[in-house]
């Protein structure tokens, strides 16, 4: 049991580099790669701001399949 308490503690300092590291390996992502992430955020935001009356305009590119 005192395995799992310690692994439930997340602390700051137990991760100093994750954030830099994670938007270094965004940086090094091909731009193809990264505006298949940006459709990919407008289509899960799309419904909740359809919700509050809005009309989002969701890109529409080719080689990316559509859910």
């Amino acid at each position: 049991m005192e395995n799992v308490d310690q692994q439930s503690e997340l602390k700051p300092e137990a991760f100093p580099f994750g954030k830099p590291r994670y938007r270094e390996t965004l940086r090094k992502l091909p731009l193809p790669e990264k505006v298949r992430i940006v459709v990919e955020l407008q289509k899960m935001v799309a419904p909740i701001l359809r919700a509050r009356g809005e009309n989002p305009y969701v890109w529409k590119i080719e080689g990316i399949s559509v859910p």
